[in-house]
């Protein structure tokens, strides 16, 4: 397939994997010399322009956190307050962070919030400790709001106090006595018969009967550790550290040796996008600890708490030493991602409907959901079902409290851990209390189920050969909707009720059966032979949990059972209660795991992923909730739109606002590479799955239209459309109407630009088609220039409205297109109304203070939007050393060149940015450099709300808004204006 040449994707146009990687390599190796060259300038003492570079590199690494942190921190030092605070108030709020919190409270507090940095300081104090220095901080808050002072606990268990009274401690309901000012170790406070300190939840410091700031602290959360174990094929390699206290050096003790191992090395070759996230690290070689190698070990933090991935056992340390030998490679997998099952074994098996069934709930933290989440299964379940809660040790005493109430009621069985060991072995204490015989379902605490969900499940194992059946879910992996294959936000309650319904609905009107490669353990039914034939989860393997039950499915397929997609059934999943931040790490260690069993298995689950079995149930469901929301509406009406996006795209969704307002449902259309897709206008309401693969489905998409009552079909632009969509009015029996945005009609190069990026002047058709002959044409349909004329004729003539956003692009319409009907100007923005509420600033700093003249050029900057113009005249300032500056918001096809010669160049911006981008610049006029005509100009709209007169070449929609505007608004320039004049006349004017 030849390559596309133009930017806008669509139908037929791709780019390979090979391509997006390279660009992705490209682009961050791009972030990496930003970030560096950033920190090298304010390190010496350069601060504008190291925060130019750390804020382009924020910029175009989409706000990465640790870029956003980095650059917050130096607008910080460098005293840009308001422009610090909101990067900091999205991080903590994030990310929770204890740098981001100290970060915030200490702009605030220079702000002169002291109440609202307090604030933030007790949200911090709850859940980690404070450092050296960090005392300074809270002494000023506190006096500042004339406190009684301020507690902090450390890892360690000392608690500093800061205050100017006594203060009565309590851990739990426990108090410890009264403290003055100090640093006190609070297991020499608390009496010998309530245990260790960290065995407690929460420590509450009051004075005069108030709690005092940094007095409601969660100890859980204040010695929470995050850890990894890996065995390696030479050694074991492990990292940790505590989050509420960063500084702190940890401790790790190893089953058959007393002596704990103090750990003072920070990780080597730690890899993590969490912010800031910063273990300590060590590594054990078998040759020194042979029984790691041998025997089962276990791995624990200074409070005895397993490390995540731990214990290691000998099964897994011999697979990591030699995957060759220990890897299953029986048989492999099905072209459609499934395992083989084994040859003969599971061959005519008949299921037959089980005794009972019984659901196992691991429980660990958060009672709340534990609660919402049982009471759930509760209400739902039949008489026969019996319930199963494994107790994991949890340190709540509120939901162990709850637990045992359940237990004396006779409501469930309750089976505790004495240490937490994780969902494997949760869910394979759970399997032992089950009756033979019976079918079981595992399903997380974080879930909420609704309806008869057991007998819907149950009905799918009663199939013959049925091993695990999947339901869907928000977060269900390969069952996930509306977004497969990733984690959706968690819908309402009453919302996940309602698609519960509505699968069942679909799934009785489009009968489903889809093989799944392995289950989701977030609920995963499991038929009785099933289970007598495959046995428990192999906790050898994957000591916590993920990966456990994929296993387990991969061994019942070589057993000769199929794992089926419960499409009747919703599972509400608030997805990874159970891991939290540490969920990660672990999930990636235990995929290598796995694919050291399974070989080929990540490319498997690929080859289910790309095959999208489910897509037309995700689509017909899709279709439903639209529907839906079709009643809301009087009638409905289709937008036709490139993926270019840019201005075309924001005429579409301005548009779809008008036409939501006059009662009317608009559908967006998009190309694809396949075909089309639909965007969903609704606020709130994600259909990603309105997908057609053209022309196969062009009967199906019509159908869809047809029911959601479509009365007319409105062309913004078709560039990437399959060629059929321009019958799509037609095939409807509807009117459509065309909106011009570019001079596609006549110009397959769209923009009036022959091929060295200069205004081609509007020659005669054999001009034009000189011009074509040179190649690199967008419009790369196989039509020539008569036959497009012709057919733009035909169309434009035949629509019911041809409407433009200004005289000028109707003009050059009209000159080229012979119309029989007038065409319709309807101008995008209200430049009147710009004005009235801009307020146009008159600067002259070139003559005033002496500082260059700040020329500011917004949008992406293509060559017939002027890249060459600035290249050039960037270059010309360079070389003479003119006091003028160009400052760039936006981005090129290439950044380099232009900041080479000078022009500072933000990149890429997001539209909610651009005020504040343009009051950064601080810039003395506008510029818009377009050689070409433009049919209308958004970015003159935001330079002069923005208060900036702009400077224009004279010609297009622009030239002729800015002499309707006035001279106070702008002026204008001859196009083609040599660079010395340019120059000289920047300097002079504005």
């Amino acid at each position: 397939m030849k390559t596309p040449v133009t930017f806008i994707p669509g139908y037929g146009r791709f780019c390979t994997p090979q391509e997006e990687a390279r660009w992705e390599a490209q682009h961050l190796q791009e972030l990496h010399k930003m970030f560096t060259k950033g920190m090298a300038c304010i390190k010496q003492g350069e601060l504008e322009d190291g925060l130019f570079w750390l804020g382009r590199a924020e910029r175009l690494s989409g706000r990465a956190a640790t870029l956003s942190f980095t650059y917050a921190m130096a607008l910080w030092e460098g005293g840009f307050l308001a422009k610090a605070l909101p990067r900091l108030e999205d991080l903590w709020g994030q990310s929770g962070v204890r740098e981001t919190g100290l970060a915030l409270a200490g702009v605030l507090s220079q702000q002169g919030r002291a109440v609202d940095a307090a604030r933030v300081m007790a949200q911090l104090l709850a859940r980690n400790s404070l450092g050296d220095g960090h005392d300074v901080l809270m002494d000023g808050i506190v006096a500042s709001i004339k406190a009684v002072g301020w507690a902090s606990l450390s890892c360690a268990g000392v608690l500093w106090l800061r205050v100017r009274k006594l203060v009565t401690v309590f851990l739990d309901d426990v108090p410890l006595g009264p403290f003055s000012s100090g640093m006190y170790d609070l297991a020499e406070h608390v009496p010998q018969q309530k245990g260790p300190w960290w065995r407690g939840e929460r420590l509450h410091i009051i004075c005069d009967g108030h709690t005092m700031l940094g007095g409601q602290i969660d100890l859980q959360a204040v010695i929470r550790c995050h850890s990894l174990i890996t065995p390696e094929a030479q050694g074991v390699r492990g990292w940790l550290w505590y989050p509420g206290e960063p500084g702190a050096v940890p401790t790790i003790r190893v089953d058959g040796h007393e002596v704990p191992i103090k750990i003072e090395g920070l990780a080597e070759g730690f890899s993590s996008t969490a912010l800031l996230q910063r273990p300590y690290g060590f590594y054990l070689p078998y040759e020194a600890w042979p029984d790691l190698a041998v025997k089962r070990t276990g791995f624990y933090d200074g409070y005895g708490r397993l490390l995540q991935g731990a214990p290691l056992d000998s099964a897994l340390v011999q697979l990591m030493q030699s995957p060759s030998s220990t890897g299953n490679k029986r048989k492999g997998w099905t072209r459609e991602g499934c395992r083989k099952a084994r040859k003969y074994v599971g061959k005519g098996q008949q299921s037959t409907v089980a005794a009972g069934c019984a659901v196992i709930i691991p429980v660990y933290r958060d009672k709340a959901m534990v609660q919402a989440c049982v009471e759930s299964v509760l209400a739902t379940i039949p008489p026969s079902c019996r319930v199963i809660i494994i107790d994991d040790a949890s340190p709540e005493v509120a939901l162990r409290t709850y637990l045992l109430s359940l237990a004396q009621e006779g409501r469930v069985r309750i089976k505790r851990h004495e240490r937490n060991q994780g969902f494997v072995e949760s869910i394979n204490t759970g399997l032992a209390l089950v009756p033979e015989g019976w079918d079981v379902i595992w399903l997380n605490s974080d879930t909420l189920v609704f309806g008869p969900w057991v007998e819907r499940l149950r009905r799918w194992l009663g199939q013959a050969g049925v091993g695990t059946v999947t339901p869907l879910s928000n977060a269900g992996g390969l069952t996930s909707y509306p977004v497969p294959n990733r984690d959706n936000p968690a819908p309402s309650v009453q919302e996940a009720a309602a698609l519960d319904a509505l699968c069942q609905q679909q799934a009785e009107a489009m009968p489903l059966h889809v093989s799944l490669p392995t289950a989701n353990g977030f609920c995963m039914a499991v038929s009785a032979a099933c289970l007598k034939a495959v046995g428990r989860l192999r906790g050898a393997y994957f000591a916590q949990g993920y990966g456990e039950e994929n296993d387990f499915c991969l061994r019942a397929s070589e057993a000769g059972f199929t794992h089926l997609v419960g499409a009747d059934v919703y599972v509400l999943h608030y997805g990874h209660g159970s891991f939290g931040a540490e969920g990660s790490p672990l999930l990636q260690r235990n995929l290598t795991i796995l694919n050291r069993l399974y070989p080929g298995y990540d490319a498997a689950i690929q080859r289910w992923k790309q095959a999208e079995p489910l897509r037309v149930f995700w689509r017909q469901l899709d279709w439903q909730r639209m529907a839906q929301h079709r009643a809301r509406f009087s009638s409905a009406v289709v937008l036709l739109q490139h993926r270019g996006g840019g201005g075309v795209a924001r005429a579409v969704r301005e548009h779809a606002v008008r036409l939501c307002k006059a009662g009317l449902l608009p559908f967006i259309i998009e190309p694809t590479m396949e075909g089309c897709r639909v965007v969903s206008p609704v606020e709130g309401l994600v259909v990603p799955n309105l997908r057609f693969a053209l022309p196969e489905d062009y009967p199906i998409l019509v159908a869809f239209l047809q029911e959601m009552g479509v009365e007319c079909v409105i062309w913004h632009h078709l560039l990437g459309h399959e060629p059929g969509m321009r019958q799509l009015h037609h095939k409807l029996g509807v009117p459509y109407e065309v909106y011009v945005h570019d001079h596609i009609w006549f110009c397959p190069r769209i923009a009036l630009c022959n091929e060295e990026g200069r205004y081609c002047g509007e020659p005669s058709l054999t001009g034009c088609e000189a011009c074509l002959a040179e190649g690199n044409v967008p419009l790369d349909e196989a039509i020539s220039l008569p036959a497009l004329i012709a057919r733009s004729t035909k169309e434009l003539n035949a629509a019911r409205r041809i409407v433009a956003p200004s005289e000028d692009a109707a003009k050059r319409l009209a000159r080229h297109v012979s119309l029989t009907r007038s065409i319709i100007c309807e101008a995008l923005e209200d430049d009147q109304t710009i004005h009235a509420r801009s307020a146009l600033l008159v600067k002259d700093y070139f003559l005033v203070r002496g500082r260059p003249r700040r020329i500011v050029i917004l949008g992406g900057i293509s060559r017939w939007k002027g890249y060459d113009v600035i290249l050039t005249l960037g270059q010309y300032i360079q070389k003479h050393a003119l006091p003028l500056h160009l400052i760039l918001i936006g981005g090129t096809h290439d950044d380099d060149a232009l900041l080479q010669a000078g022009v500072s160049v933000t990149g890429a911006y997001e539209e909610a940015d651009t005020m504040a981008l343009l009051r950064d610049a601080d810039a003395d006029i506008g510029f818009i450099a377009s050689i070409a005509p433009e049919t209308w100009c958004y970015t003159l709209g935001w330079l002069w709300q923005a208060g900036l007169a702009v400077v224009g070449f004279d010609i297009g929609a622009s030239a002729a808004r800015i002499k309707q505007a006035g001279p106070q608004w702008g002026q204008i320039i001859p196009l083609g204006m040599p660079v010395e004049r340019l120059a000289a006349f920047f300097m002079t004017h504005g």
